[in-house]
This record gives C-alpha cells, sequence and structure tokens, in this order.
C-alpha cells in the first residue's frame, strides 16, 4: 500500500473513531430520543438498499438521499447532490456485472437533536465481475439523516470508511 494511501486510511480510522466518540459522549450526556418514526424509516431504507444494489435500481439506491446531499467515498472523494451520487452508483455499477450478495449492519444510532440522527455500522457487498470472478467490499460507515419539513427522514451525509 502507498504510503499516501496508508495516511489517507489511517485519517479515515481516526476521523471515524473521533466521530463516534463525540456521538458516544453526547449520548451519554443526554441526547434526545429518536422517534419509533425515524427508526422505522432508517430501518426500511436500509433494507432496500441491498435489493436495490441487486437489480442495479439506481434511482432506488439514492431515494433515501437529500438533493444536497453529501457522499464521500472511501478513497475520500466527495460526491455532492442526489443526481451526482445517482451517477457514481451508474458507473460503478456498469463497472461489474452484477451485485450478487452482501449486507448492511447498522450497529448504533443518536440523536444530535429531534430532526438530526447520525448512525453507524458496516456493509459489504459480493460483486460478479465481468471476467466471471467475484469479490468483496464494503466497511464502516456514518450515516446522517435529517428529517425534511415534510417529515420524511433523508440521508445528508454519508461517509464509508
Amino acid at each position: 500500500m502507498h504510503t499516501r494511501t496508508r495516511r489517507a486510511a489511517w485519517r479515515a480510522v481516526a476521523l471515524g473513531g473521533t466521530v463516534l466518540m463525540a456521538l458516544a459522549l453526547r449520548a451519554a450526556a443526554g441526547a434526545p430520543a429518536i422517534s419509533a418514526a425515524a427508526v422505522a424509516a432508517i430501518r426500511e431504507a436500509n433494507a432496500q438498499w441491498l435489493p436495490a444494489m441487486k437489480r442495479a435500481d439506481v434511482d432506488a439506491i439514492v431515494a433515501p438521499y437529500a438533493e444536497d446531499a453529501l457522499f464521500v467515498t472511501a478513497r475520500g472523494e466527495a460526491i455532492r447532490g442526489r443526481a451526482a451520487i445517482a451517477d457514481l452508483y451508474r458507473k460503478r455499477l456498469a463497472a461489474i456485472r452484477g451485485v450478487v450478495g452482501g449486507d448492511i449492519v447498522s450497529e448504533g444510532r443518536v440523536a444530535s437533536t429531534p430532526d438530526l440522527i447520525y448512525e453507524w455500522g458496516h456493509a459489504s457487498l459480493v460483486l460478479a465481475q465481468k471476467d466471471g470472478s467475484q469479490s468483496r467490499g464494503g466497511g464502516p460507515y456514518l450515516t446522517v439523516w435529517q428529517r425534511d419539513k415534510s417529515g420524511h427522514w433523508l440521508i445528508i451525509r454519508n461517509v464509508v470508511f
């Protein structure tokens, strides 16, 4: 692994650890309760992610994202906006034969306000490559959900490590 890549990986780990520690301290200090409606919306969005990936249904993949959402890739590339995130997924899915497996596991959530929830966990994908081989990818994630004016919970930030 290149020194630059190692540094980026360690920065991602440090950032993730720092954010999670801050969230844990906030939770211990009496963060607001997460509503049942928020939990249900987040669970439903997470449950739809892998089936949408398997179908290569980009519209369904990006449906939970806010119009101005920010997606940060494991390489540190920042993609802004639902349309640009959709383009990223289209390119990634076009480069493979398909998604054949995987999972998403939410490991925790904390609310910083009644309208803002931080969720963390890990996700994985099993990819069928065009040459017939398979590969695995994935890792930890940190997602920030915000309730919009109409009461819908949308992803405003999604960082994968």
